[in-house]
């Protein structure tokens, strides 16, 4: 490892824009993982940066041995020809070898390596002790869960999943539209639903059960990336006003988030063991987007979800993963649905504010590559007519800058200090776990 600590890197250049290579597992597949990563690709290059993007997986090519031979070739080919880089952004920690290597190919000084949630428990120890070893490699995570369950390898800064501007516009414009409460609550979850039994849905519907038996009807909408397996519409058919909805558009998507009355996300977490995967909500931007809508949320009691909604303002969060946990928080909420619509438009002015792009930019940049944004061009001040007295100013003094944020915190809002703790269930690039 010696040998890794020898190069020493150029210094950057202040006045040209960020270089960055980033390597990822897929695109075009879909996925959490791949829209956080295409997230930040765009906030990147919106920011100046000169960005290059090296995809192991791509529809119609398979992880099989050779593919992966195939991408260490291009991505080592596509960095000598790259030039010097300012970061080479690692995408997953499978990765890290490769973007070791390519580190020294373009003598960045940045190797940042972004984790998401269940690949921190499942990296491999070869993968860990390089990242340990190389000065140059470090870990960038997407919550504050996540960064705790990495501190034996290195102090992970905090990149949250962002929102793209578009999808950010959509979300917020259906919460602006008022709507009369329909006789019947709506309650929704999004997820892949190939993972309904990871994200809960089982103990979804046994609490919901017990609300329908005390509150009266209330529908479920189980809604994400399909097909549905069977498994899942074998389990939903036994439970009255519930329904599926397989892979809808980005309207259709808004407007479930907006007419439901409340959002739930029930992520189990659990260790991997034989003959059952790796479980864990590492940040849940479903949550974030539902807020956007005007919707109340209600978190998994486990992992880095507490860090995409106010819990006791604009959702709350069950005291375990039982499902009789989960009754006492559906029971209250359900209960008073003035009370709830007030609580989804206090959720929507707080997402409106925690999501900022420019704010998610600084947050991007400082995070993935050391370096800020371009700055934008500041709007043309008009000229002071000739005689006017100095004393009558031609416009208001305008508002203080807001302070830079850092890497390792999410965006501050209102009624909240900084919070204490890619997912996500469909593959466009509007946003990403």
């Amino acid at each position: 490892m010696q040998l890794l600590r020898r190069i020493s890197p150029p210094a950057p250049d202040a006045d040209r824009a960020a270089r960055v290579l980033l390597l990822t597992l897929s695109g075009g597949l879909g996925g959490g993982i791949e829209r956080y990563l295409t997230t930040v690709e765009e906030t990147l290059r919106a920011g100046g940066a000169e960005l290059t993007r090296v995809d192991m997986l791509e529809p119609g090519v398979e992880a099989t041995p050779g593919n992966r031979a195939r991408f260490v070739r291009r991505a080592l080919s596509t960095a000598r020809r790259f030039g010097t880089a300012d970061s080479v952004v690692v995408g997953h920690a499978n990765l890290i070898p490769v973007g070791a290597a390519a580190l020294r190919l373009t003598r960045a000084r940045f190797g940042p390596v972004l984790f998401y949630g269940t690949d921190i428990w499942s990296m491999r120890a070869a993968d860990r002790a390089l990242l340990r070893a190389d000065p140059l490699l470090h870990p960038v995570t997407i919550s504050s869960y996540s960064a705790g369950a990495l501190s034996t390898v290195g102090v992970a800064p905090i990149l949250p999943p962002g929102i793209s501007p578009a999808w950010r516009t959509t979300l917020l414009g259906e919460s602006s539209r008022r709507r009369p409460l329909p006789p019947v609550p709506t309650m929704l979850s999004v997820f892949r639903l190939a993972d309904w039994s990871g994200k809960g849905a089982a103990v979804l519907l046994a609490a919901l059960a017990t609300i329908r038996a005390e509150l009266g009807p209330v529908r479920l909408v189980l809604a994400g990336q399909g097909p549905a397996p069977g498994a899942l519409h074998e389990l939903v058919s036994a439970h009255p006003d519930t329904e599926v909805v397989e892979s809808p558009a980005d309207e259709e998507l808004a407007r479930l988030y907006a007419t439901a009355d409340l959002f739930v996300l029930c992520t189990r977490t659990h260790t991997p063991t034989r003959g059952r995967p790796a479980s864990g909500e590492g940040y849940g931007i479903v949550l974030l987007e539902a807020q956007l809508a005007g919707c109340a949320v209600v978190g998994p009691a486990s992992g880095g979800s507490h860090d995409a909604y106010q819990d006791g303002v604009t959702g709350q969060t069950p005291v375990d993963e039982s499902a009789a946990a989960l009754t006492e928080i559906l029971r209250g909420m359900l209960a008073d649905r003035a009370r709830l619509a007030r609580t989804g438009r206090r959720a929507a002015e707080w997402a409106e504010a925690a999501t900022r792009p420019d704010d998610y930019a600084r947050l991007v940049f400082t995070a993935l590559t050391g370096r800020p944004a371009a700055p934008t061009e500041p709007p043309d001040l008009p000229t002071q007519p000739a005689g006017r007295p100095a004393t009558a100013p031609t416009r208001s003094t305008p508002p203080p800058a807001r302070p830079t944020q850092s890497a390792s915190r999410v965006p501050p809002s209102p009624g909240r200090p900084s919070p204490s703790g890619p997912g996500s269930a469909f593959p466009r690039s509007r946003s990403t776990p």
